[in-house]
């Protein structure tokens, strides 16, 4: 009996095997749960309004930009561009930015070249109120194709602020809602509005108080040196310094309020998250695990969604500085070409206002670069606050 007993237990095991064989070959192969939540969370979040901001770049700069499809997020999706590809794009780009600009060095050269040859057939017939004269109206003539460009350089900046910041109110949502699917809610609590706070009060600082400035300074260094009975160069300068010391002082302040704000957010969140998870698979009969580690797929999930959108919004804040960077750069090194070529024959005062717009062409150069700058700060504490929280769990 005992014989048989234990032939009829092999038969049914047997049996059993060979029908979960046949289920798991005929059934359909169950998906990746990380998949499965990356799939789900890409869909509930709407990241077509920040892919959207990819239109506002060069569209030669479009194929170097990070895609937030389920494949790239995986790392399964094609290659982009290379960095040799885009150091030759870059320059490439330089370069037509610089022939672009050429009709400013053509016009400004015969310009000064004009000028110089009147003042020296003016100064031969002895009448100095004709000299003057034939310097003011080429002075004014050069002062014209100067602010012509200036206030070129200075739209163009200020467009790419205004779309940085467009940029930004549209990315801190997001990478709130992913710092918190992430465990850290005390993080995306504080920062959210300091930082959509601070986005919108630099915005504003530099449109209405950090250009005024530099138009005033520009304003100065014109009055200075039309007429050297009217010294206003140190005031010239003295406005320069004080926009510089503004954003100076505008970057410190904005630094110490990430850094001091998001000083103890981050670990408070992992500690909150290991208590939970802690309590969950231990109190939580039955399912407690199981749940614990569905938790630890979604904050996977998110982990990778936020680094994406993370890269993603610092590639694209990059394109958004480097198309006016090489605008303005091109036209600073315009004037440099020109002051080389007028200063042996012209009056100094022409290469004196020549450097003039040149001081203020890099000032706005700067305060682009500085602005910049403070948002990719923005997004790398975003990033890399979410990521200590999810290494303190």
């Amino acid at each position: 009996m005992a014989e048989i007993t234990l032939k009829k237990r092999r038969q049914i095991f047997l049996i059993i095997l060979v029908v979960i064989l046949f289920l798991s070959l005929s059934c359909p192969a169950v998906a990746d749960p990380l998949e499965s939540s990356l799939a789900n969370q890409l869909e509930q979040l709407n990241l077509e309004q920040l892919t959207q901001f990819q239109d506002l770049i060069d569209p030669e700069y479009q194929q170097f930009l990070p895609q937030l499809g389920l494949k790239d997020i995986l790392g399964r999706g094609e290659a982009r561009g290379g960095l040799g590809d885009l150091v030759k794009i870059f320059i490439q780009g330089f370069f037509k930015e610089v022939v672009l600009s050429a009709h400013l060095l053509r016009q400004l050269v015969i310009v000064s070249l004009l000028s110089a040859i009147l003042f020296q057939l003016q100064r031969s017939f002895g009448d100095q109120n004709t000299v003057n004269l034939a310097f003011m109206v080429t002075f004014l003539i050069i002062t014209f194709i100067c602010l012509q460009s200036f206030k070129e350089a200075a739209q163009i900046a200020l467009t790419a602020v205004d779309n940085m910041v467009s940029f930004m109110h549209a990315l801190l949502p997001t990478m709130a809602t992913l710092l918190a699917a992430v465990g850290g809610i005390s993080t995306a609590a504080i920062f959210h509005p300091v930082l959509i706070a601070s986005v919108t009060t630099i915005a504003s600082v530099v449109r209405f108080i950090l250009f005024p400035l530099i138009n005033i300074g520009i304003v100065l260094g014109l009055l200075a040196h039309l007429s050297p009975d009217f010294p206003l160069t140190k005031m010239a300068g003295f406005v320069r310094h004080l926009g510089t010391m503004l954003l100076s002082f505008l970057f410190v302040i904005f630094s110490s309020v990430l850094l001091v704000r998001g000083a103890i957010a981050p670990v408070a969140d992992g500690l909150a998250l290991r208590t939970a998870k802690f309590l969950t698979s231990t109190f939580v009969p039955v399912v407690g695990g199981s749940f614990a580690g569905a938790m630890e797929i979604v904050m996977g999930g998110s982990l990778l969604i936020k680094n994406a959108v993370g890269i993603y919004a610092l590639v694209l804040l990059f394109f958004f500085l480097a198309t006016p960077i090489l605008k303005v750069w091109a036209i600073i090194i315009i004037y440099q070409i020109v002051e080389l070529l007028i200063e042996p024959v012209c009056d100094k005062r022409f290469v004196e206002l020549l450097g003039s717009f040149e001081n203020a062409l890099k000032m706005i150069m700067v305060s682009l670069a500085t602005v910049s700058l403070m948002f990719f700060i923005t997004v790398l504490v975003l990033v890399s606050f979410g990521n200590l929280a999810v290494f303190m769990r």
